[in-house]
């Protein structure tokens, strides 16, 4: 994947709302991406690049950093929070040159943006939508390994730690954006939304509460074939977990 992954990208421009500086980050190429699959967590998969990994802008002289469609949505308080509280405290340098970011590279950038996010008092589902793409990247740090090295077992084993942790503050964040936000949120409608949190309800094993969730996806007229058919394959996993937990 690295080796032409350089190919799909192009350096796009951006002034930071922050200290209005301009900037630049990776971004992939419009109809670049191969989709080949979604993961049950809808984490997308691409034969020829992880796109989550470009999900995030980050300014190098401030520090202030968000997922692309948030970055210039700062009101001024939210400005002078970031001004105050990350700004202050954050070593400017200069941007890193390199063809494409490594997988440990967005997972750097994300996190701030994460914490940004957390500091300026962004809506829960803002919180969440990073967590869960943190969750993402950690899942394909994990799948990066190589299978014959002798640490390889025990990274993969704290890499998806990190998965989970990240997917459970998701879980907790969007549960939350559920009952106080409207629709869309986090790029997502209400039978997406209503998965994903089934989902990690399952992974939680909160099985009557995934059911729950998963219940208006099955019967709502208005879900994808594809989500649905999804929902199904998840409705079974729940069912046998139950069996087995009884």
């Amino acid at each position: 994947m690295e080796t032409n992954e350089k190919t799909l990208l192009i350096d796009k421009r951006y002034n930071c709302p922050v200290c209005e500086q301009q900037i630049r980050a990776k971004a992939v190429k419009s109809n670049s991406a191969r989709f080949v699959n979604t993961m049950p967590d809808l984490r997308p998969i691409y034969s020829n690049v992880n796109i989550t990994k470009y999900d995030a802008v980050c300014c190098p002289n401030c520090g202030y950093a968000a997922l692309t469609p948030n970055f210039n949505t700062l009101t001024l308080t939210q400005k002078k929070i970031i001004q105050d509280k990350i700004q202050a405290n954050y070593k400017s340098h200069e941007e890193t040159e390199c063809d494409f970011y490594t997988t440990e590279m967005a997972i750097s950038r994300m996190k701030m943006a994460l914490l940004c996010t957390i500091t300026k008092g962004a809506k829960d589902s803002e919180i969440g939508n990073v967590c869960l793409k943190i969750s993402w990247l950690y899942q394909a740090l994990a799948d990066e390994l190589p299978e014959d090295a002798p640490d390889t077992t025990s990274k993969k084993e704290l890499y998806l730690k990190e998965a989970d942790n990240a997917a459970m503050k998701a879980y907790e964040h969007l549960t939350t954006a559920r009952m106080h936000e409207e629709y869309p949120m986090a790029g997502m409608n209400e039978t997406t939304l209503d998965y994903i949190l089934s989902y990690f309800a399952y992974k939680k094993g909160d099985y009557q509460i995934a059911m729950q969730f998963l219940s208006g996806v099955v019967s709502n007229r208005s879900t994808s074939p594809r989500l649905k058919d999804k929902a199904l394959e998840l409705k079974d996993l729940i069912a046998k977990a139950k069996e087995q937990a009884s």
